[in-house]
């Protein structure tokens, strides 16, 4: 089995990793000499990955020396927001079932899909399932919209990848229309599943961004339609923004302690 995997390793890859590892070990600067001899790796193989590296933001290159850069600090960031979202979610999303009586969850970027981390199930007979752990359309779920808009405003192209299936007659199936939905949703602060992943169903989620601004995460309720009408959507963000608001502060400050 491992012969057949280290098939698809790539060498200068894994040097790479070799490289950003042996640096991160210590805080200070190294040249390619240097990390050619500490690794024992051919010196112009060495050149060629941390010039690559530099020029991707992963190295910082100064004087003929490198430091690690940028880059490696902003997937720091992501994965210690990630780890610190889940951690914190529990009682934000019990607090936002308690205040709307509806079923809340938490939602997470995962490739193209959205995937639900976390949920807090309604305690009334009548309401609508949610499952954590489930990965869910990006373009016709709340949670996902909220989170679409918001990558798509840094990188527009994103949307090409999505496939726009349709699941109701409600589902919005043209690039064209979903383009005009997702600049309303960055306009207005939510997003709503208005019956378009399920009949009978509506949703309403808000973005959770971390310290430096970045949509990270998106929180939100499902529930019937009939007791969740489009009258009641202005009151229904105000309390799922408030829960955006405290959960972002709360994962600010964690993200700030960690520092």
């Amino acid at each position: 089995m491992n012969e057949r995997m280290n098939r698809y390793i790539i060498p200068n890859l894994k040097n790479a990793c070799m490289i950003l590892k042996h640096m991160g070990a210590t805080s200070r600067s190294f040249t390619c000499l240097e990390i050619s001899n500490a690794l024992k790796l051919p010196r112009t193989s060495v050149i060629r990955i941390m010039e690559t590296l530099a020029q991707e933001g992963f190295l910082s290159k100064a004087d003929g020396s490198y430091t690690l850069g940028s880059a490696l600090s902003a997937l720091g960031d992501c994965t210690l927001a990630r780890t610190n979202i889940l951690k914190l979610a529990d009682p934000h999303l019990k607090n936002l079932t308690e205040a709307t009586g509806e079923t809340s969850q938490l939602g997470i970027p995962s490739g193209t899909k959205v995937l639900i981390a976390k949920v807090c199930e309604s305690p009334l007979p009548l309401h609508a399932a949610s499952r954590a752990g489930a990965l869910v359309d990006m373009h016709c779920s709340g949670t996902g919209k909220v989170l679409l808009a918001y990558i798509c405003e840094s990188d527009p192209s994103f949307l090409k990848k999505i496939r726009l299936d349709k699941r109701t007659q409600n589902t919005i199936c043209s690039a064209t229309a979903m383009n005009k939905e997702l600049a309303l949703i960055r306009k207005r602060g939510y997003a709503i599943d208005n019956q378009e992943y399920h009949l009978g169903v509506r949703c309403l989620a808000a973005p959770i961004k971390d310290a430096s601004g970045a949509t990270v995460a998106s929180i939100g309720i499902t529930a019937p339609a009939m007791r969740f009408s489009p009258s009641k959507d202005k009151k229904m963000y105000e309390i799922v923004g408030k829960a955006a608001a405290e959960f972002e502060e709360r994962l600010g400050a964690k993200q700030n302690l960690k520092r």
